[in-house]
């Protein structure tokens, strides 16, 4: 059944044909073109289908519909349209590129696991590089199944399966505006799916994902989440080093969306100090370079990939609509294991220690580091993580707890040979102290547990005789081990 708004956008195709739609690449795209772009953006943004690029100062989403679609913003934004964004980035499929972007990896890799994209060659994807209008069209094609049923893998004339599935396009290969996107992808959701009598927008709406996929709230005496940080979407900044404070600030409250205002031509500089530092901010983060952003003279817009430890706690305080099936496994899990370790009238101390010794007893170190095993889905439910999955499980319990906790990026240094690592700082009893559960986990011959304490609420200086990390200001400082 056609919806109300695709006799509408029928209508706003046609006056934007009429407006020139394909206006050439080095002019600006007509107003009205924009316009309709831009209602397209806003009724897929309402679903959960569509994000911008960042906020805007008015605090509403900056869609920059008036720029150019990249290959890796093609991919993004299909994936988001397949209502598969969770599960791209909880399971971080691989994929054989060599020069993906950081943030455009998960789309990529589920793109590539799907058969949706096959790169620019064996080894090269260029993310950054333009995706013309029929590349774009010929992604949607495949997405939606009809690659190899009527020709739709063709990339350099994908109109004849277009056509046939009656998929809006100007036909033609064009230089692609995001507002061009917006409104193909909107087209999309009346076609019907490959091989099921439905539509697209039939089978998101029957899986429960569309306005962003709520689910339930669990009952509220179930958990005790906390403690939150306070929301903050808008930042300023005077130097480099208070941006990068402002924004660890901002991101431990789980911002969708973070606007920061520098000093005038200073946001180019800014951006790439965050780059060459961004170790110092991984603690709420999905990667070492989990975020995606746009910078203009004065103004930065950073969008945030989280971890998924992260994101369910951003679903507990309200920030987030929904949860995918990945993280809601997790978070049920996690909340299992909090049950059978926590009691009443326990202190801080043996709720961190019973968190501790039941990761340490219930995994062993993932030496074929599985994409799992790099987050908190891994230690609790697959039972094979690598230090940051480690410190990310950890982290989650502590939450439910209501129990301050941070995680902490650096180095250790094994045999002589310093590696990147991740730990936690924990505040028991009104005191930070650092704990690792990961060394308090070794790797043995026989893959038997051995639990130990060595790195268990443990000072700033006895860590730093194997461990190294920043001083970053934002960071608690550790001045004793636990007595």
């Amino acid at each position: 059944m056609k919806r109300i708004w695709k006799r509408v956008l029928s209508c706003l195709l046609a006056a934007i044909l009429l407006c020139g739609l394909l206006a050439a690449p080095a002019l600006a795209a007509p107003p009205d073109r924009m316009e309709n772009g831009r209602k397209a953006a806003e009724r897929l943004y309402e679903l959960g289908l569509f994000k911008g690029t960042g906020t805007l100062p008015d605090g509403t989403p900056d869609f920059a519909l008036d720029s150019m679609l990249t290959r890796g913003e093609a991919v993004a934004l299909i994936t988001r349209l397949l209502g598969a964004e969770q599960e791209a980035l909880a399971a971080g499929y691989p994929h054989p590129f060599t020069d993906v972007s950081a943030w455009a990896a998960p789309y990529v890799g589920y793109a590539y696991r799907n058969q949706i994209t096959k790169g620019v060659s064996e080894t090269s994807f260029c993310t950054d590089g333009s995706a013309g209008l029929n590349i774009f069209v010929t992604l949607l094609v495949r997405a939606l199944g009809y690659s190899e049923t009527i020709g739709g893998g063709d990339w350099a004339n994908p109109w004849p399966a277009a056509d046939s599935i009656g998929l809006y396009h100007p036909g033609a290969d064009s230089t692609l505006y995001r507002a061009d996107a917006a409104l193909i992808c909107l087209d999309a959701l009346d076609c019907q799916v490959q091989g099921e009598n439905r539509t697209l927008y039939e089978k998101l709406e029957q899986a429960g994902v569309l306005g962003g996929g709520e689910q339930p709230q669990p009952p509220a005496e179930a958990f005790v989440p906390g403690p939150a940080e306070p929301l903050v979407t808008a930042i300023t900044a005077s130097s480099p080093d208070e941006f990068l404070a402002e924004l660890a600030a901002a991101t431990l409250g789980h911002a969708e969306t973070i606007a920061a205002y520098t000093p005038a031509g200073s946001a180019a500089l800014y951006i790439n100090y965050l780059h060459d530092t961004f170790h110092g901010l991984s603690a709420p983060f999905s990667e070492a370079n989990g975020y995606s952003g746009r910078y203009y003279d004065d103004f930065i817009s950073l969008s945030p990939l989280y971890t998924d430890a992260a994101r369910i706690m951003a679903w507990l305080e309200g920030r987030a609509d929904g949860l995918s099936t990945a993280d809601r496994q997790l978070f049920d899990r996690a909340r299992e294991i909090h049950a059978s370790l926590v009691s009443p009238g326990m202190s801080e101390y043996e709720q961190v220690r019973a968190f501790h010794d039941w990761l340490v007893n219930n995994n062993q170190y993932d030496q074929t580091y599985r994409d799992a095993s790099y987050d908190a889905y891994g230690a609790l439910l697959t039972g094979f993580a690598v230090c940051d999955g480690y410190a990310k499980a950890f982290d989650l319990l502590c939450y439910l707890s209501g129990i301050e906790c941070l995680r902490i990026n650096g180095k250790a240094a094994s045999g002589g040979t310093a590696e990147n690592h991740a730990w936690n700082k924990v505040n028991v009893d009104g005191r930070w102290y650092n704990v690792d559960v990961t060394w308090d986990d070794p790797v043995t011959a026989n893959g038997q547990p051995v639990l130990r304490y060595d790195y268990f609420l443990v000072s700033d200086s006895t860590l730093a005789s194997d461990h190294q990390w920043s001083q970053y200001s934002f960071w608690p400082d550790c001045p004793s081990d636990y007595q």
